[in-house]
């Protein structure tokens, strides 16, 4: 075989190896940016999904509240509270289990007691209102503030609703809240529903509570139709963090459950990743939480499992949208891309073969130096030049190759010794932000840190209307530890108390050490009441658990809640003195200002 020949079989075979090799690594490349591009279009899917299903139920919400702000409903209701409210406890509950006896008792509808709660007017205008939108309510009622049936679109299974979870949590004790009661499947309106639950108010006070049984699946269906060009061929649920899915399109609600290698990500926060599914197979999953089921100070959501006309209900779960993409659909996408790839590849590897042989003759000797010398550089011989005395393109190309080469010698380095400079700062800075924050005894935040915190977290409360409480602690007769073990002894008692005050606050607390013996919490979403319930735990528990060596302690604490007048000063302020008050009250207890 000839030299061309032989030179045109290697030429070949260095191309198909290369191809071959670059086709193997852009498959990867693809497969890994179809698989972010996909999770992070199916989480942003998701997360509008759950947006607009968090839209409607504020918006269900707006309509159960400007129901129950009708005049018809407010007459209704202070009619009935009159009614009844000149009587004892006892003898209210004598007329309610009365009551509730003859209507559970009572079968037919036309029965003037029965009657009385589903013809009045009150019954009559909701009524209409599920005319409004014809297929979306299930049953309309209303009750007083003593949880007496009043009103109703039907007759329901039971008279009295004083005592459901759900009555409880949207009376919340007079204040009064929105509440979502997940009933699951509603025997008596035979379908899968969502109870909206409002308070009736007068004059700022709750006087009775209205709920509406609406139709979740259709009006869910629909939007998660309306986002379908954009996620599939993926499927999506909407499913509750214990796994049951609440709907999934072309499937009996609460018929399947999510694979259980994904319930430890169901919860609060919008995530994906690469899971499996109930057949072990490969799956791209994207979450996103419906913000407005769980529970907050706005919206109360929950239910329980089976109650007397429902079952399947909700056991204190909140609502997720997920996305499920088959991971074979993106390896099927990148086979096809590969496929195309090395057609096109091997097809210009013919194209340049053939136009080699035409001119390999005049340039064979030249080319031959050049690949051997393309192969040294390829193996990091950077120290090296070609010569070739030739003024043609070939002469061109390695007076180029030479040049190139001097400047990458100078970029790279210069690269290194840039990349070896960041790095250092890097470490330096990283290490100088952490000395800036972190006490360096307990490895808790310091006071500076913990004053930052406050200050954002005030103006956060006061923005938002939210409560906010800080409590100042204090080791009672720390001096003696340190007399009577000495002071290495004293450090260690504080690094096991900041140890124990972490296991026993929330995550969203935040402990610092103030100074000396003396440590802070601030604790967001917490009013007065609550602190102290919090400290007065833990301060029990600190003076029952031995530190170190038999060494017990005890702990002062006072608790402030933040006013709408404070500054971060007056909100510390009060603090010490509420701690100056727990000293003075002989130690060991908890003080509120």
């Amino acid at each position: 075989m000839s030299f061309r020949a032989k030179l045109i079989n290697i030429t070949t075979a260095l191309g198909i190896v290369f191809v071959t090799m670059l086709t193997f690594f852009v498959a990867r490349h693809n497969r890994k940016i179809l698989i972010d591009n996909t999770l992070e279009n199916n989480r942003e899917v998701a997360s509008a999904i759950s947006i607009n299903i968090d839209n409607y139920l504020v918006e269900l919400s707006r309509t159960a509240k400007t129901l129950a702000t009708t005049p018809v409903i407010i007459d209704r209701v202070k009619g009935s509270n009159r009614q009844i409210e000149h009587l004892s406890g006892e003898g209210r509950k004598n007329r309610i289990k009365v009551f509730n006896d003859k209507w559970t008792s009572t079968h037919d509808e036309k029965e003037t007691f029965i009657q009385g709660s589903l013809s009045n007017p009150a019954a009559e205008h909701l009524k209409k209102q599920q005319e409004v939108i014809p297929g979306l309510y299930g049953e309309i009622f209303l009750t007083n503030m003593y949880g007496e049936l009043i009103a109703s679109t039907t007759k329901l299974t039971t008279y009295y609703h004083g005592d459901k979870y759900w009555w409880l949590e949207a009376y919340n004790k007079g204040e009064g809240k929105v509440f979502f009661d997940d009933r699951g499947y509603d025997d008596s309106v035979g379908d899968y529903v969502l109870g909206v639950v409002v308070p009736v108010y007068d004059q700022g006070q709750v006087i009775g509570i209205l709920k509406s049984n609406i139709r979740i699946s259709r009006l869910f269906s629909e939007v998660i139709q309306n986002y379908s060009l954009l996620y599939k061929p993926g499927s999506v649920k909407i499913a509750r963090t214990d796994g049951a899915i609440v709907l999934e399109p072309g499937k009996e609600p609460f018929s399947t459950t999510i694979s259980k290698d994904l319930l430890p990500i169901l919860g609060e926060e919008i995530t994906y990743g690469i899971y499996k599914d109930k057949n072990n197979q490969d799956i791209l999953v994207s979450i996103s939480p419906v913000a407005n089921t769980i529970e907050s100070s706005r919206f109360g959501f929950g239910g329980t499992v089976e109650s007397i006309d429902h079952t399947l209900g909700n056991n204190d779960e909140n609502w997720m949208v997920v996305i499920e993409v088959p991971k074979e659909f993106i390896d099927s996408r990148v086979y096809e891309q590969t496929k195309q790839f090395l057609l096109i590849g091997f097809l210009t590897i013919l194209i340049i073969s053939l136009f080699t042989l035409f001119f390999i003759e005049k340039v064979t000797k030249n080319i031959t130096k050049l690949v051997a010398f393309t192969e040294e550089v390829g193996q990091g011989n950077l120290d090296k030049h070609i010569e070739v005395r030739s003024n043609d393109e070939i002469g061109t190309l390695a007076k180029s190759f030479n040049k190139m080469l001097d400047r990458l010698k100078e970029t790279m380095a210069s690269r290194a010794e840039l990349t070896e400079e960041i790095n250092r700062r890097i470490k330096v800075e990283e290490k100088l932000k952490y000395l800036s924050t972190i006490d360096e005894l307990t490895k808790v935040y310091n006071r500076r840190a913990f004053n930052d915190y406050m200050c954002k977290m005030i103006d956060f409360s006061k923005s938002y209307g939210e409560p906010l409480s800080i409590a100042m602690l204090d080791i009672d007769h720390y001096k003696e530890i340190n007399d009577s073990y000495g002071h290495d002894v004293g450090d260690e008692v504080l690094k096991k108390l900041s140890k124990t005050l972490l296991r026993n606050i929330r995550k969203v607390d935040i402990l610092a050490r103030w100074g000396g013996e003396e440590f802070a919490i601030l604790m967001p979403k917490n009013n007065a009441e609550e602190a102290y319930r919090t400290l007065e735990r833990l301060r029990k528990t600190i003076e029952s658990t031995v530190l170190m060596n038999d060494i017990r302690i005890t702990i002062s604490v006072g608790v402030a809640e933040l006013k709408n007048t404070d500054a971060a000063n007056d909100l510390v302020r009060r603090a010490d003195e509420a701690l100056y008050k727990a000293k003075n009250n002989g130690r060991n207890n908890v003080q509120v200002l």
